[in-house]
């Protein structure tokens, strides 16, 4: 796996907490529990962002 194709699925994936962050700052969830899960599936993909980060870094620092 290459560095590019993290960077990329990095990408998108922020792209789509900034789609999710977008909606609930406009106020598009209809209750508390769409709300808390909006903020449960942003947190997800946060976590799942540091692992392609560190993946990146590690096989950076395995090509030096």
């Amino acid at each position: 796996m290459s560095t590019d194709l993290l960077q990329y699925l990095s990408k998108k994936v922020q792209d789509e907490i900034t789609v999710i962050s977008d909606d609930l700052a406009r106020g598009t969830a209809k209750d508390h529990g769409e709300y808390k899960y909006a903020c449960g599936i942003i947190r997800g993909l946060m976590i799942a962002n540091s692992f392609f980060a560190d993946t990146a870094k590690r096989m950076e620092e395995d090509d030096d």
